[in-house]
């Protein structure tokens, strides 16, 4: 098993900047999926209190071509977890000393045991080391064992969210007000009725004991845009007889989550900037799907296939995909 890069400026940044400050925001520990194409940093449920959240970087954001080396027995897939904060620590020392050349390489650090007669101990560590201003440094950061194939396998499944859904609203050009709505609820109702339609609505609605509220923001852009060939016009007047209307016709989705998985997913753009915040409710209402859309920084107008970030938000199992809310 080896693993041996150079970060490149811009990889450097969209860490140190970007993503892993995003991720600590959400919890303290992240695993790191390495390959020959790409690296995936992964916060189970586990990690986020209920959300489980995917970044994906290609290697050529994050490293240098030359002298790059992943190799293992589980298809040069590489895994294990890391504290974030740790991480950061090492990555903005590098960045106040101004470093050149950031080098990052899978080691193993020999720990002398006390007990006389026993073996040397084995941990395993990022090394990093670099050259800057009147510094050379090198830096070896504890990371757990690295996975066995099996679990390999098992954070290669977890990471990929098969189930898309059927539509997405994006968000992005309402996410202030979206997100200071979802905060507003929050002194409401633990718990919110999301439900998406195909005209571009989304409403944000809290039923408790004594409270009744709802929230509509129209106008929202609808992906794929297949999603909406046929779509007659709504003509009720109210948001709820809207929703109504397009529940209906099969023309919505509506499922309820956590007020602060779905605030947490959204304040996660603060740090990143997505150019696209796309929000959807999968088939059948299995879960919510958040997906974060970069620009590309090298062509006008297009988009990064390079980076992204996913948040998959669970909903309550009572609520039926499309229809009403179980009583």
């Amino acid at each position: 098993m080896k693993f041996k890069a150079t970060l490149c400026d811009r990889g450097l940044r969209v860490l140190e900047k970007g993503f892993l400050p995003t991720l600590e925001k959400l919890g303290k520990r992240c695993q790191l999926l390495l390959g020959t194409e790409d690296v995936h940093l992964i916060q189970a449920v586990s990690d986020t209190d209920g959300l489980h959240v995917t970044a994906r970087l290609a290697n050529v954001v994050l490293f240098e071509e030359e002298g790059f080396k992943c190799q293992s027995r589980y298809n040069n897939q590489i895994a294990f977890s890391v504290d974030i904060v740790l991480l950061l620590k090492v990555l903005r020392a590098a960045v106040a000393h101004d470093a050149d050349a950031l080098e990052v390489k899978l080691a193993m650090r020999s720990i002398p045991c006390t007990t006389a007669g026993a073996a040397v101990q084995q941990r395993p560590t990022l090394a990093f080391s670099w050259r800057g201003h009147n510094v050379t440094m090198v830096q070896e950061l504890p990371i757990s064992q690295p996975y066995s194939q099996r679990d390999v396998e098992e954070l290669v499944r977890q990471r990929d969210i098969t189930s898309l859904s059927p539509f997405y609203l994006d968000l992005q050009d309402e996410v202030l007000r979206v997100q200071a709505l979802t905060d507003k609820l929050k002194g409401m109702s633990n718990e919110l009725l999301m439900a998406t339609t195909k005209h571009g609505d989304l409403h944000l609605e809290v039923h408790t004991t004594g409270v009744e509220f709802g929230a509509e923001i129209r106008g929202l852009s609808v992906l794929p845009a297949a999603a909406t060939e046929g779509l007659q016009l709504l003509v009720a007047e109210t948001p709820a007889e809207r929703l109504e209307e397009a529940r209906a016709a099969g023309e919505s989705a509506q499922v309820v989550v956590l007020q602060k998985h779905l605030a947490k997913a959204l304040h996660s753009s603060q740090l990143t900037q997505p150019a696209q915040l796309l929000c959807g409710i999968a088939e059948r209402g299995t879960h919510v799907h958040i997906m974060f859309v970069y620009r590309d920084p090298f062509s006008d107008g297009g988009y990064d296939d390079n980076i992204s970030l996913s948040f998959k938000l669970p909903v309550r199992e009572d609520t039926l995909y499309g229809g009403e809310l179980d009583p």
